[in-house]
């Protein structure tokens, strides 16, 4: 019985999975370049991330039956089934101290349109735990900070992954890590949201303008 071969790509590709195409044609898996700075397919990172979200959640949701805490199953139309997770302990800037605690899952307000199948979201956002290069590099506690500011931080940042990474690989993390920023505080944090966005918008125009 013959056995098929995943095929191994070169340092600096990940191999691409076969897709059909809207009009039926298929394409085959083929070795791409690599476009993002973080090890790995994102694809894969995000499965492992929700996998393990959801792990959480139903340990959660048993905790919670066994300290009778309330735990919410159905909600009405203009509410979502938020999952449950345990929180960890935090200091807020004003200097007041949250303990640790264990969050039952329960009804939230819908902050946004999005389809879903089996309650599952058909698309997902995610902010990946080793994606912290932004914040190495200064651009964190955006609000508080003037453009020029975070610019200069996201430059040093283009500036130090450029001559290993490439120009591609290193302007699409960027792009893309300020994008998932905005699109995960659009509802919740309109105005941080917006910053992210408007700075996404300059570095894009830079490469653009870097391009030619």
């Amino acid at each position: 019985m013959s056995v098929s071969i995943k095929p191994s790509c070169p340092s600096g590709h990940i191999l691409r999975d076969s897709y059909k195409t809207a009009s039926g044609k298929c394409t085959p898996s083929r070795c791409v370049r690599k476009t993002g700075l973080l090890k790995g397919k994102s694809s894969v990172r995000a499965e492992k991330y929700f996998a393990e979200a959801k792990e959480k959640s139903i340990k959660a949701r048993s905790m919670s039956l066994k300290r009778r805490i309330h735990v919410d199953t159905r909600c009405d139309k203009t509410q979502i089934l938020r999952r449950g997770y345990t929180r960890r302990s935090y200091n807020r800037r004003t200097g007041k101290h949250y303990r640790h605690a264990l969050v039952a899952p329960g009804c939230i307000k819908k902050r946004g349109k999005s389809k879903r199948i089996n309650g599952e979201p058909t698309t997902r956002i995610f902010l990946d735990e080793d994606d912290h290069f932004l914040s190495e590099y200064g651009y964190f506690d955006v609000e508080n900070k003037k453009k020029e500011e975070r610019i200069s931080s996201l430059h040093k940042l283009i500036n130090h992954f450029l001559p290993i990474k490439g120009e591609m690989a290193t302007y699409n993390y960027v792009i893309k890590a300020l994008n998932a920023r905005y699109i995960v505080n659009k509802n919740t944090n309109p105005k941080v949201a917006r910053i992210f966005k408007g700075d996404q918008r300059l570095i894009s125009a830079a490469f653009r303008k870097s391009s030619f």
